[in-house]
Formats: structure tokens, sequence, C-alpha cells
């Protein structure tokens, strides 16, 4: 059986890097909010689906690195009885994924929770529409009015 086991040292600087960043997005989202001004709900809301996105990829990390020794067992916890056909492991961390692979060339998903994906990627679109929104926002003239009327 050929494994492709997640390296601790990538999975350690993705959570950390990932875990600031939630933090980071965090603050500049409430305060944003908070500060209030054209586009603030936008731009807060933004950053705050972006720390969402973010908290969801450290926990896609933090499964593959708490499984990193134990592949074989992910895979046999996952899907007892097709384990005795799998052939090998492959390892993603852009999403974060174990797929156990079957000599009969399917695969099933092992170790992370097979909603996170989709969470990482519903927050990540909303951030992205928010922060075009919050810009379109900033950029928009404010009516001129005109003394006496």
């Amino acid at each position: 059986m050929t494994s492709s086991h997640p390296a601790a040292l990538p999975l350690l600087i993705g959570i950390i890097t990932a875990a600031v960043t939630a933090f980071g997005l965090t603050g500049y989202g409430f305060s944003a909010i908070g500060r209030g001004g054209r586009g603030a709900v936008a731009r807060g809301g933004a950053a705050l689906a972006g720390a969402l996105a973010a908290v969801a990829y450290v926990w896609g990390l933090m499964s593959l690195f708490l499984d990193e020794s134990g592949t074989a067992q992910a895979c046999q916890d996952a899907n007892a009885p097709l384990y005795g056909q799998v052939s090998g492991y492959s390892v993603s961390y852009l999403p974060p994924a174990l797929d156990c692979r079957m000599s009969s060339g399917g695969s099933y998903s092992a170790a992370v929770p097979g909603f996170l994906t989709p969470v990482m990627t519903a927050c990540a679109v909303i951030a992205v529409t928010l922060a075009l929104i919050a810009v379109a926002e900033r950029r928009r003239i404010p009516p001129v009015e005109t003394p006496g009327r």
C-alpha cells in the first residue's frame, strides 16, 4: 500500500497563518461595522465572512494534522467495508482533504468533514461579493445639494 501522509510542517504553518488571519479579519470586521460610515456593513461583513472561511480552513487542516500518524486508521474509520480495497492515500491542502484510493480506481474521503469545503467556498464567495459592494459603495458619489432648496 502506498501512502502520501500529510506533512506536519506545512500543516502547522497553514494552521497558524489561517488562525491569525481569522483573528485579524474578525477584529477588523467588528470594528468596521462599529465605526459606521459608507459601506461599513459590507466591509465588516466581508471581513467576517472571510474570517469564517479561514476558521473552516483551520478546522480542515487540524483534521489532517490530528490524523497525520493514522492515515490508514482514518480510512478504516471512514468506511470499514471498503477499507480492504484501499491501495493508497492522497492528501490535499487546498481544500483540506484525505482521500483513500481504492484498487478499483475509486476513492472516498476520510478525516476531514465533508461540509467544510462547501462552507469555505460559500464564505469566500460571500466575502468577495460584499467586498465588491463595499468598493462600489465607497466610490458612489453623493448627490450634490443646492442651497436654498
